[in-house]
């Protein structure tokens, strides 16, 4: 464990017995060590679909420590005054030199040290018991920003696939991705992530790339299909009020790994309940694809960050889509984008 990330953290990993996982994300192996089983095997299912050899060497090395009464972190003898990046007020995100702190508070922290691709999280003791919090608040913002810094950017969206071409469906949570990719995917299209997907830059393009998380589904999306109520985890979580329904439970083959892009569209919910869609700008398209892809966090990447969208937005055709109540409509209108492509 280098110094830099102070020898109070060296000091609290000798001698403890460290859960190892290893997984391989797109061809960047992170390496997640935990002293409790239960925060080892959130990690594990979260990145259940990227298990890698025991023997890879590691690009990331991600601690999971729980944290013990009365313990403080060690910053290794900066400052002690870290400079406010964003605050979420769910989650803060500060930086000091070369190091990067997450605070979730009352949940847990974390000191990473992005350039070596280290991070230490110290993790409340109650936090074991929250799989999908422990995962998706605790370790994937940072760990998303570790894997920034080596050319792999998240954005806040819904992934497909037709016919060969690849769609990003950015948006916030409620703006009904999950159930229009149920709907997408009963009609033939392949899922790379219906919330989050991973973009890399591609030759002259972009290469979308999967993240197959469980389908986050509200209880009106399980009404309209109902083979789904059989399928979903019903553990409660303190930030997810959604049930949540394995892939494997939606369609056999229903994903694909990776994806040129061909295509942005833009889902809101229509108000008249009727099914359109419009090309949009790439000025515009660019102003709000900046909103869901993590660009504001860290001023280390957001360069490179904003240059492959704006790169993205150039080099497709972008559309918005006003979904409406019937699965078909939205199929048909989403079958005749794709075919304009």
């Amino acid at each position: 464990m280098p110094s830099r990330l102070g020898n109070g953290i060296a000091k609290r990993i000798e001698g403890i017995q460290l859960n190892t996982a290893t997984y391989d994300v797109h061809g960047l192996v992170t390496r997640v060590y935990a002293d409790d089983h239960m925060l080892a095997l959130a990690i594990q299912d979260f990145l259940r679909s990227f298990r890698g050899q025991p023997e890879a060497e590691a690009d990331i090395e991600f601690y999971l420590l729980t944290k013990e009464p009365g313990f403080e972190l060690d910053t290794g003898g900066h400052g002690g005054h870290p400079e406010l990046l964003y605050d979420w007020k769910v989650l803060r995100y500060s930086r000091e030199d070369q190091l990067r702190y997450q605070e979730v508070p009352g949940a847990g922290s974390i000191v990473c040290d992005p350039d070596a691709g280290l991070a230490v999280a110290f993790v409340e003791s109650d936090m074991a018991a929250c799989a999908w919090s422990m995962a998706h608040v605790i370790f994937f913002p940072m760990w998303a920003q570790l894997l920034k810094t080596r050319g792999v950017f998240p954005i806040h969206a819904a992934g497909l696939q037709r016919h060969g071409k690849g769609i990003i469906f950015p948006g916030k949570s409620g703006c009904g991705k999950s159930t229009m990719s149920l709907h997408l995917m009963r009609h033939g299209y392949k899922l790379l992530g219906d919330d989050t997907i991973f973009v890399r830059r591609q030759g002259k393009g972009t290469e979308m790339l999967f993240f197959p998380e469980e389908v986050d589904v509200c209880s009106e999306t399980v009404d309209l299909f109902p083979n789904l109520a059989l399928a979903r985890t019903l553990t409660e979580d303190r930030w997810q009020p959604k049930a949540r329904v394995n892939l494997n439970e939606v369609g056999p083959d229903a994903v694909v790994e990776s994806s040129a892009t061909d295509l942005l569209i833009f889902p809101v919910i229509a108000e008249d309940g009727k099914t359109c869609y419009e090309r949009v700008g790439a000025t515009e398209a660019l102003a709000e694809l900046i909103l869901y892809a993590f660009l504001f966090m860290d001023p280390q990447t957001s360069k490179e960050n904003f240059a492959l969208l704006a790169s993205l937005v150039q080099t497709t055709k972008c559309y918005r889509l006003h979904m409406g109540l019937d699965g078909a409509e939205l199929a048909g209108a989403v079958d005749e984008i794709v075919a304009a492509a």
